[in-house]
């Protein structure tokens, strides 16, 4: 899976623009790409995914990868 970052260029968006596409604060979308902080609210997740045109799990997993979190 992309990331939020990957994600966000290939549709050709500025932060700014992702963060009104989805309805969210731009610092939702910079702390996420740049320090890998996903928003702690799913509803903002979603959003954020929606916007993308992917599954927030997915975004979420990806984000999970880059901090080295497991499930064990």
């Amino acid at each position: 899976m992309a990331t939020v970052r990957e994600l966000r260029k290939r549709l050709g968006l500025s932060t700014h623009a992702l963060a009104y596409k989805a309805g969210v604060s731009t610092a939702h979308i910079t702390l996420w790409e740049k320090y890998g902080l996903p928003p702690r609210s799913r509803a903002i997740v979603e959003k954020i995914a929606r916007a993308l045109g992917v599954e927030a799990d997915d975004l979420l997993k990806d984000a999970e990868n880059a901090q080295g979190v497991s499930d064990a």
